[in-house]
């Protein structure tokens, strides 16, 4: 069967039915992510994005669900009191694009329909795109100047750090023409997105930043089974599972088809931050990180190939500042 897009939706919108009818407390439900633009797939592997909001603070905050082996419904819990201010909501770098470009599936006492008035209003003023823009450079910022206090720590905490920095400040530049880009997407669309902003030279940079210049394509396939070793471990030892483990088809499929046919980095970033965040996740299992170290050594993320690289990154954010100060003048999406 071909999971078109409307299809998918179709899915979404009976899944919020059933839900309704079962959980009193739910007062609205929406839809996000990926399939409000297009397919959600990747190596026939996605999620669809639901969010219920409830009338009192949910026991669960996400659930991963399964449509297909391949395809899962991510779905977040929240609170009504977390949309009690929309016009405050609408300078959140991650929360105001989502509720902008929203798909409401149950509203019947007009939740959204109020929310997504105050999120529109002003939404494309240059002063709210800068600041949500800000908001997220000014993070990434900050990461690199405590580092120029403070030495880096152990690899093992310090690389997270890095690449949620490096996703930050990246995001940061994607804001000035759309919506910010989830973990899977960032390597594939950040050049599109960099292109619009006229700065091509910014992908260039990141290539260099994530070490992914001149890296053979049968490696990146090596760290791949070496990642799939790591989420097996996770499972067997992790408790609660995190929600990697329920989406280790959805990122193991899209990263074997970013890998083999788009370019290095748009399957290299996944692969990179999901392995970190499982080592980070199990450091005493000691025997899954030497083919781990040996990764990150090659991309150039230890020893003093890490100063370097930190140098490096103080002037991928400049040029960030630069585009976000020039650019938000006039600048709608």
């Amino acid at each position: 069967m071909q999971f078109t897009p409307k299809i998918l939706r179709r899915h979404a919108q009976v899944l919020v039915e059933k839900e309704v009818k079962k959980n009193r407390d739910i007062m609205a439900a929406y839809l996000r992510g990926s399939l409000l633009y297009g397919s959600p797939l990747l190596g026939g592997a996605g999620d669809i994005d639901l969010v219920f909001i409830h009338n009192t603070p949910p026991p669960e905050t996400r659930e991963i669900r399964k449509l297909t082996p391949a395809i899962n419904f991510d779905i977040e819990h929240h609170d009504q009191l977390r949309y009690k201010s929309p016009r405050e909501l609408r300078l959140d770098p991650w929360f105001g694009p989502t509720l902008r470009d929203a798909l409401p599936l149950y509203d019947p006492r007009h939740i959204l329909d109020y929310t997504q008035s105050g999120v529109r209003s002003n939404f494309d003023f240059p002063e709210n795109i800068q600041a949500r823009s800000r908001g997220l450079f000014d993070q990434a910022r900050q990461f690199w100047m405590d580092r120029q206090i403070h030495p880096p720590g152990e690899i093992i905490d310090e690389l997270p750090a890095f690449l949620a920095a490096l996703e930050k400040a990246s995001n940061a530049v994607a804001l000035l023409s759309g919506p910010p880009l989830a973990a899977r997407r960032l390597g594939l669309e950040f050049p599109q997105r960099a292109a619009q902003v006229n700065a091509p030279g910014l992908t260039v940079a990141f290539n260099h930043l994530l070490g992914a210049v001149n890296l053979p394509q049968e490696q990146i396939l090596a760290w791949l089974d070496d990642w799939t070793t790591a989420v097996g471990t996770l499972q067997k030892n992790a408790d609660p599972n995190p929600v990697l483990v329920d989406q280790e088809t959805y990122y193991h499929a899209a990263m074997g088809e970013l890998i083999q046919n788009e370019s290095r980095t748009a399957g290299l970033w996944p692969l990179l931050n999901t392995w970190t965040s499982i080592i980070a996740h199990l450091p005493d299992q000691t025997r899954l990180q030497p083919p781990w170290i040996s990764a990150i050594t090659k991309l150039g993320f230890a020893g003093s190939d890490y100063q370097v690289r930190l140098a490096a990154f103080d002037g991928f954010l400049d040029l960030c500042e630069s585009l976000i100060a020039q650019e938000t003048e006039g600048t709608s999406y």
